[in-house]
């Protein structure tokens, strides 16, 4: 269960370490840093799985880093301090100094785990809300056709899959058009009955 990793330390000699330590246990390391503003460019742009951050970076911004990757789905976060985590307010999975293989790699595959189980589940839930919304527009099209043209529900059913095969497009979209042209109709209609 490999990933690529970017360390982002202000201390040479631990990024060394973790490096050594993961490139061990088969993680690629995509890139180091000491700056906020250097992983930051990095994460962007080189997709890594999950970024490393030492807490202290940047005289105690490491935090900062560390919510923005989390705000904008970077990568996985994995904070390092030396103190206390009650700064973190537990947002972040966190590994207390010295770093050694016993805590790094655990951490490590923990984190990447719960990363991309909640990734799964983030695609999942979009699938679904997709899946309902097209179910609601396609429900409306098909009231509109039986309201207007009189059809049952099978009937106005139909006819949305067939014009939307013959038209190249989805039922979402067929049911769209429908809502639009006819819905406009129907309000029309019934102004005109009251």
């Amino acid at each position: 269960m490999g990933g690529k990793i970017i360390l982002a330390s202000m201390v040479p000699a631990e990024r060394k370490l973790m490096s050594s330590i993961l490139q061990r246990a088969g993680y690629q390391i995509t890139a180091e840093t000491d700056s906020i503003r250097q992983a930051l460019r990095k994460v962007r742009s080189l997709y890594c799985d999950l970024l490393i951050i030492d807490s202290g970076l940047d005289g105690g911004k490491g935090y900062k880093l560390a919510e923005i990757a989390d705000q904008d789905r970077l990568a996985a976060v994995l904070m390092v301090t030396d103190t206390d985590v009650a700064y973190f307010h537990q947002e972040f999975a966190y590994i207390i100094k010295p770093i050694s293989r016993e805590n790094l790699i655990p951490a490590t595959k923990s984190v990447l785990w719960n990363w991309r189980r909640e990734e799964e589940l983030r695609q999942r839930i979009s699938h679904l809300e997709n899946k309902l919304e097209t179910r609601i527009i396609v429900d409306k099209a098909k009231g509109i056709l039986m309201d207007v043209q009189g059809w049952t529900e099978e009937q106005a059913h139909r006819y949305i899959q067939k014009e939307a095969m013959n038209q190249g497009i989805t039922a979402r979209q067929m049911a769209t058009l429908i809502v639009e042209k006819l819905g406009k109709n129907r309000a029309l209609l019934k102004k005109e009955e009251e």
